[in-house]
């Protein structure tokens, strides 16, 4: 099972209801709607497309739009602009141009209104991504004089970033506003903040929706170098934190992206918030079918650094081969998260939490009896979230009744949501209508064992999950021996039999016989078994079957 979780941006080459059913079945975990491009009428065909496939394909996905935040934009112009290295030009609204005529051949307009008011002497201007790069001057009434260190082409709407400058543009604009309404209206699962540089952004965003009677989980996207900064701050009100590399490496040059990469990641894991590491992870793949080699080390390197979730933009969104995208940045997942000694243990979590001590004991009695699962029941989808901070060895299933809480369990590292279509709180047989369908997939054996958390009384009570129970399965069809499950050694004294199909694999049977005749499997389910080259040692004083709680061992004398 694949523990980190997928992001698929779509777009053209990924928007319809087969495509996404595509990327589905090749292991998307959350789609994601980019705000930015196209209209709330296109959006919403989209959402509804993303449903339908969920529904085809048989699995659950989340929904996070992607608000686009404060854009510093050139304005268009007639014919593209050519600054050269060492030449200075005047930057400045579009409507003040014409008041400048002896600025009229070196005139760069904007449509951001605040930009003259937020430079500064000295501040760096970056254009299209960082491509061209100048340095302000000085003021000059109501344009600014900038110098080009860094030369080129600029075309209508390339973006501008001021890196060195306190943006008064708000982080969370009247446009964010219309289509996180629309967001909201449409049961998205998740809403990604852009440009946030500081914990107010955020709880601005909260504040709208608590009015709504609503609590989406948010997504501040890191991005700005104030945001750096202040990134302990923003951890004490978002949700989760996405490492957008973008627009980070122009604000901040792309040397330092990669420590600041992990210093994020390594803040997030320690105070149990998950972390998104997003763009140009499998860029190459836009054009070509298969990635280069840094690429896939990158991914890789994000998945030891602790990553909850990996994220492709252009790849899916308008690349040539959007699911084989998805399939290789599994694989590459898969193949990073083979050997548990790579991943990061999070043993440090806070157990003065009721709750997240449950989520732990879970983990570690699964780890310690070698579970199959650990099945955390739950309403809200907290529990989950806790025990996936704690990066369990075993994998998890997210048992729930709300389709709301099974979608944002898609983006919880290691825990697979398992939605309960129909129920009945009144009328809940927790082995009959959950456990009796767990096993029923094909996957469990006799012997197998599976942690189960839950709270006392009614399953789904919130904030509830504090017990925990192993459930040994032994009701199954005989997996071992003869076609009934059991296992028989003989000699021309005695006969033992070992019934797989109860047999709890408790080792008392191990821990009292001095002769070495029972042992346990080498594989991976430590299956307890019968050394049957030395039954002769046996001197049937039956020890072994008073201590087997399941009575799964019996003794046959012939002298008897």
């Amino acid at each position: 099972m694949r523990r980190a979780k997928i992001i698929g941006t779509l777009g053209p080459s990924s928007n319809t209801v087969e495509q996404i059913a595509d990327l589905i079945s090749a292991g998307l975990n959350v789609a994601r709607v980019n705000m930015s491009h196209g209209t709330h009428e296109s959006h919403k065909k989209v959402i509804t497309n993303i449903r339908e496939a969920s529904k085809k394909v048989g699995q659950e996905v989340g929904i996070m739009i992607d608000l686009q935040g404060p854009k510093i934009r050139l304005d268009k112009v007639s014919t593209n602009l050519e600054p050269k290295e060492g030449e200075t030009w005047v930057i400045g609204q579009t409507k003040d141009r014409d008041k400048y005529p002896e600025y009229k051949d070196c005139y760069i307009p904007t449509i951001y209104e605040n930009l003259v008011d937020d430079c500064h002497d000295g501040a760096r201007i970056l254009f299209d991504d960082g491509l061209l790069q100048a340095e302000a001057l000085e003021r000059d009434r109501d344009v600014y004089k900038i110098k080009f260190s860094v030369g080129g082409t600029l075309k209508s709407n390339k973006g501008i970033n001021l890196p060195d400058c306190d943006v008064s543009a708000p982080a969370f604009t009247e446009k964010d506003r219309e289509d996180l309404l629309f967001a909201l209206g449409q049961n998205v699962d998740y809403v990604a903040l852009s440009f946030v540089r500081k914990k107010e952004d955020i709880q601005e965003v909260k504040n709208l929706m608590h009015k709504l009677k609503i609590n989406l989980p948010i997504v501040s996207k890191i991005e700005k170098p104030q945001a750096v900064d202040n990134i302990e701050e923003i951890l004490g009100v978002t949700d989760l934190i996405m490492v957008a590399r973008g627009d980070m490496g122009v604000e901040v040059g792309n040397h330092l992206v990669p420590a600041i990469q992990k210093h994020i990641i390594r803040l997030c894991n320690t105070r149990h918030i998950p972390v998104i590491t997003a763009t140009q992870m499998l860029e190459s793949m836009t054009d070509n079918p298969t990635p280069t080699r840094a690429e896939a080390s990158d991914v890789a390197n994000a998945i030891w650094d602790g990553t909850d979730v990996v994220m492709l933009s252009g790849e899916t969104a308008a690349g040539k081969h959007p699911v084989r995208v998805v399939e290789m940045m599994s694989n590459i997942i898969s193949e990073a998260e083979k050997n548990p000694k790579d991943r990061p243990l999070l043993r440090h979590i806070d157990l003065s939490n009721v709750n997240a001590s449950v989520m732990v004991a879970a983990s570690m009695i699964a780890e310690k009896t070698k579970a199959k699962r650990i099945l955390t029941v739950t309403e809200s989808g907290n529990s989950c979230r806790k025990i996936s901070m704690f990066r369990p060895l075993t994998p998890v299933l997210g048992v729930t009744n709300s389709i709301e809480t099974a979608r944002k369990m898609c983006m919880y590292w290691g825990v697979s949501p398992y939605y309960i279509h129909e129920f009945d709180e009144d009328d809940f047989d927790f082995q009959k209508d959950v456990i009796n369908k767990i096993k029923s997939d094909g996957n469990f054996k006799n012997g197998d064992k599976i942690v189960i958390t839950r709270g006392d009384g009614k399953f789904f009570s919130r904030g509830s999950s504090n017990s925990v129970k192993v459930e040994i399965l032994n009701d199954l069809p005989g997996v071992l021996g003869s076609d009934i499950g059991m296992e028989i050694a003989k000699d021309d004294k005695k006969e033992i039999h070992l019934d797989t199909s109860v047999c709890a694999s408790c080792n008392n049977c191990i821990s009292v016989c001095p002769h070495g005749i029972w042992t346990q499997t080498t594989d991976e389910r430590k299956r307890t078994t019968i050394a049957k080259d030395k039954i002769g040692a046996c001197t049937v004083d039956m020890e072994c079957v008073e201590k087997c709680p399941t009575g799964a061992i019996e003794i046959i004398s012939k002298f008897l």
